[in-house]
Formats: structure tokens, C-alpha cells, sequence
């Protein structure tokens, strides 16, 4: 691990997750995995099963009579939006679409403060492209990024690449920036 002299540690959680995925030996870290990964893939395929349906129903959608501060309880829809938005285009306290924008959102793109999506914008932001304070994906930039390539202040990837200002730990390569 790299570290610039006088530089505060970073997370310790994303720190230790890092060190501890690259001395665990395959056989031991794939099963968990495996676990994780099948439960996450059903998650998702229901998830984005009801929200294909809804957008690709044609011209259906549906809000809810009952309000909270002029928005729908529910709604669904190719444009949802709602506290609780489904659809192409959803918007809203929690928002599940191809496009979600919302305090939770999850989806393709999907910005917010808590975010899973194969493109995420967030406080909190996992997927494939993660880009936030903490950020956790395939490839993660941020103030604490832990992914396979992860560019930040604090970056940690395990086997994987990290580039980072202050902190770098990676097994194949780690470097400071700045």
C-alpha cells in the first residue's frame, strides 16, 4: 500500500475489504461470491423485470390518488414520477427505471444519494461505472473508490489497479497521484 507521508487513512472498511480480497486464496472468496451474485441477479432480474413491463406496456401508466407534498404515492410509467417512481424515465424518493433520478435509485443510469445501476452518480454510488464520495464498482472515482480500477483520494482494488492522492492499494499495480 501506498501512502503520501502526513495523509489521514482513508475508510477503514473499503481499506480492509481491499487488503482482504487480495490475500484470500479463489476457491475461498468465490463461493460467498457466488452467493451474492446469484441473490443480486434474481434482485435485479424481478426488479427489472416489472420495470421493462411497465415501459413497454404502450401507453399505460398510473399514479396514485393519494398525495404526499403534491407528488403520488405510486406511480409507474414511461415518465413516473412519484415517491415511488417504476418506469423509463423515473423520478422520485425511490425511483426504479432505465433512467433513475432519486434520493434511492435503481436502474441503467441512475443518479441520487444512494445508487445501483450500471452507470451510478452518488453520495453512495455502486455499479459497473460508479462516480461519488464512495464509490464501489468495476470502475470506481471518488473521494473513497474500491473497484478493480479505482481512482481517488482513498482508491483500494484488491487485485486490481488503484490510482489515488493520498492512499493506493492494489495488487497489480498501485500508484499515487498528485
Amino acid at each position: 500500500m501506498l501512502t503520501r507521508p502526513g495523509s489521514k487513512p482513508g475508510p477503514a472498511w473499503m481499506r480492509e475489504f481491499s487488503e482482504h480480497s487480495a490475500e484470500l486464496k479463489e476457491k475461498q472468496r468465490m463461493i460467498p461470491f457466488a452467493l451474492f451474485f446469484v441473490i443480486y441477479m434474481v434482485f435485479i432480474l424481478a426488479v427489472t423485470h416489472l420495470a421493462t413491463a411497465v415501459v413497454f406496456s404502450g401507453e399505460r401508466s398510473y399514479s396514485s390518488p393519494a398525495q404526499v407534498g403534491g407528488l403520488p404515492v405510486f406511480s409507474y410509467g414511461a415518465g413516473a414520477k412519484g415517491i415511488v417512481a417504476i418506469g423509463g424515465r423515473a423520478t422520485g424518493i425511490i425511483a426504479v427505471g432505465g433512467l433513475a433520478i432519486g434520493v434511492v435509485a435503481i436502474g441503467g443510469l441512475a443518479v441520487g444519494v444512494v445508487v445501483v445501476g450500471g452507470g451510478s452518480l452518488a453520495i453512495l454510488a455502486l455499479g459497473g461505472l460508479a462516480i461519488g464520495w464512495r464509490a464501489v464498482g468495476g470502475l470506481a472515482v471518488g473521494d473513497a473508490a474500491l473497484g478493480g480500477l479505482a481512482v481517488g483520494r482513498y482508491a483500494y482494488a484488491g487485485k486490481g489497479v488503484a490510482y489515488g492522492s493520498a492512499e493506493a492499494s492494489g495488487r497489480q499495480k498501485e500508484q499515487l497521484i498528485g
